[in-house]
């Protein structure tokens, strides 16, 4: 049987590529695994694939693209070009009170 390698919050940290502190935080909220020796967090390799495992992100669909906005329509009033105004969508939230 071979030897289980353990390594430190500083060794796991390096092994990792991450901050000492971010690995501690994760380990103190219980989000990777870890096991607590001699009152320090410590780090197996199958921890640290397990690490790995649990942070990897997948890649996304991409968005599809925004729609074009619409154009205005043009009429004609009096022999005059003129633009349709429509009102803008109201935000959401309570209206002001009159003054």
């Amino acid at each position: 049987m071979s030897p289980i390698i353990v390594y430190t919050a500083d060794e796991a940290a390096k092994v990792l590529r991450v901050k000492k502190s971010w690995l501690e935080r994760q380990a103190a909220a219980r989000k990777i695994p870890f096991s607590m020796l001699g009152g320090g967090y410590r780090f197996t390799d199958g921890d640290l694939a397990d690490i790995l495992r649990i942070t990897k992100q997948s890649p996304r669909e991409p968005e599809p693209a925004p729609r074009p906005r619409r154009v205005p329509r043009q009429r004609s009033v009096d022999g005059q070009s003129v633009t349709e105004l429509r009102p803008r969508p109201r935000q959401n939230g309570p209206r002001r009170a009159a003054a």
